[in-house]
């Protein structure tokens, strides 16, 4: 007869050893710290996405603050000879406009001309490199092999060509139309606005970094600009010198283009170059000759990159490279061309908010250290 006690067809639980853990726990400010930048990652997720979903509005209000930024001491400085705050808003904007629609007046023709030239160019392209883009067809039809890829794609548009212009038409001006709008009530009201944003911080110390911050954002802002601007019309000239040497039609086009380029870091002076050695392709008897002008421009554009720009913007406006590259691929990819052009003055802005926030919290933290010395005196 079996024994009671030995039936035991499901064994007793035995509560195991507690085994020493080897780990500390996490601190209450360490979990502080993980909670606050798992909120801050949602945050820029959010903000990328809605920025994204955002882009016929939110581009043309960023460039219009960007460039109130710009304009804002020629605001300034029409206020203190006793000129309205509004007027003297609708006399700056008025005059960039002026600047714009002259440029575009004077470039017409210039435009045009070029633009019938694109199909010589491209036969000029498509004969003198017939060698070079064998090759590239070549690689092409290996990659395509390699990836399993052969045969015809057919690619056929779906939509009408005419209804993608007149869509594209007026969006195009309705962002032009909020540009212009941002850049005159920003100039117009920001004392009011940067008077309200004060009246919001909650303590002293808040209020004067938060008047910093305005102030060094519009000095930045506009100092940037104005240099950067001065060294793409010294590049201008001497592209439009370059063209002139060349015996290229129309050099104030290329000079032009250059100027304007120019504010596109890494892709602008790309395109340059490229269109440079394919207009002087044309009529140039042999492919050597025709690459002197591009590989001038582009060494001129090397040292302006490297010597003349970090000596004259400065420390205080130098940027990372690094920082730059990743700001110009992440707005190029927001915004299209228009979002890289204003990723470095972002990026400054973003630079002025860090600054400054230190700044307080160093402020505040020497504060506090110094109230228990006051209470013991």
């Amino acid at each position: 007869m079996l024994n009671s006690s030995a039936w035991k067809p499901f064994p007793r639980y035995m509560a195991e050893p507690e085994v020493e853990d080897l780990h500390e726990d996490v601190t209450p400010s360490e979990h502080d710290l993980i909670v606050r930048y798992t909120i801050i990652g949602i945050f820029v997720i959010l903000a990328t996405a809605s920025l994204y979903l955002t882009k016929v509005i939110a581009l043309p209000i960023t460039a219009g603050i960007i460039f109130g930024l710009v304009l804002g001491p020629a605001v300034d400085w029409l206020v203190r000879r006793n000129v309205p705050q509004h007027l003297a808003a609708a006399i700056v904007v008025l005059l960039f406009l002026g600047l714009i629609m002259a440029a575009i007046t004077v470039l017409a023709v210039p435009v045009a001309a070029w633009s019938d030239q694109a199909p010589a160019m491209m036969t000029a392209l498509k004969t003198k490199l017939a060698s070079v883009f064998v090759v590239m067809d070549e690689a092409k039809h290996a990659i395509a092999s390699l990836m399993g890829k052969t045969g015809a794609e057919l690619n056929v548009s779906q939509g009408n060509p005419l209804l993608d212009i007149a869509m594209s038409s007026s969006t195009v001006a309705g962002g032009l139309l909020i540009f212009v709008a941002t850049v005159y009530f920003w100039l117009a009201t920001r004392r009011h606005l940067k008077a309200r944003a004060l009246r919001l911080c909650l303590g002293r110390g808040a209020r004067k970094s938060a008047g910093a911050f305005f102030q060094e954002i519009e000095t930045r802002v506009a100092r940037y600009f104005g240099l950067v601007t001065l060294i793409n019309l010294g590049m201008g000239v001497l592209t439009m010198t370059i063209a002139w040497m060349a015996g290229l039609p129309f050099p104030i086009f290329w000079g032009a283009l250059a100027f304007i380029l120019n504010y596109l870091a890494f892709i602008g002076p790309i395109i340059v170059t490229v269109m440079l050695f394919a207009s002087a392709l044309i009529d140039a008897p042999l492919v050597l000759t025709a690459i002197w002008p591009a590989t001038a421009y582009f060494v001129l554009h090397l040292i302006e990159g490297n010597a003349v720009t970090p000596v004259f913007v400065g420390s205080r406006l130098t940027v990372s490279p690094f920082l730059v590259f990743i700001g110009f691929i992440f707005w190029l990819w927001l915004w299209g061309p228009v979002g890289a052009v204003l990723s470095t003055p972002i990026l400054l802005v973003a630079m002025v908010a860090q600054e400054e926030f230190a700044r307080y919290r160093a402020a505040q933290a020497e504060e506090r250290s110094d109230q228990p010395e006051r209470q013991a005196a």
